[in-house]
């Protein structure tokens, strides 16, 4: 239990590291205290992610994102960034799978993984909801 408070509370403080790494065993739980917070958390990776083009075209499904969005790296640091038409206290990105998109495409995934951290970090200064990427370990 004090694994899943350790993990609750690195995910709902505004500053540290935006990438945290998680055991799998805890998302169940940790998920449900962060809906009862108001939080939206949404699992990225329904679908395999090996790539750009499966990673952009999962976010769009999994944050659901407007119609609008480009499908490209700008857009997406656009929308998380703003995340205006989804209401919450704060977004919680989950990885069930990150390792794929690692293997297969390690530049799409370094890419990815610094957003992420812009974003957050941007958030942060703008008093904004925070962001946070979870990628789960088996």
């Amino acid at each position: 239990m004090r694994d899943l408070d350790a993990v609750f509370n690195k995910v709902t403080s505004a500053d540290g590291d935006a990438v945290l790494h998680v055991p799998a065993s805890l998302l169940s739980e940790l998920q449900r205290r962060l809906e009862l917070q108001n939080y939206f958390v949404t699992v990225v990776d329904r679908a395999p992610v090996f790539d750009k083009t499966t990673l952009l075209h999962a976010l769009y499904q999994s944050c659901e994102m407007p119609a609008y969005f480009g499908f490209n790296w700008d857009a997406l640091q656009d929308s998380l960034n703003d995340f205006s038409w989804k209401s919450a206290s704060g977004y919680v990105l989950v990885f069930k799978n990150f390792e794929l998109l690692q293997t297969r495409a390690p530049e799409d995934a370094k890419v990815f993984l610094e957003i992420v951290r812009d974003v957050s970090a941007g958030r942060l200064e703008d008093h904004a909801p925070p962001l946070k990427l979870l990628i789960l370990q088996q």
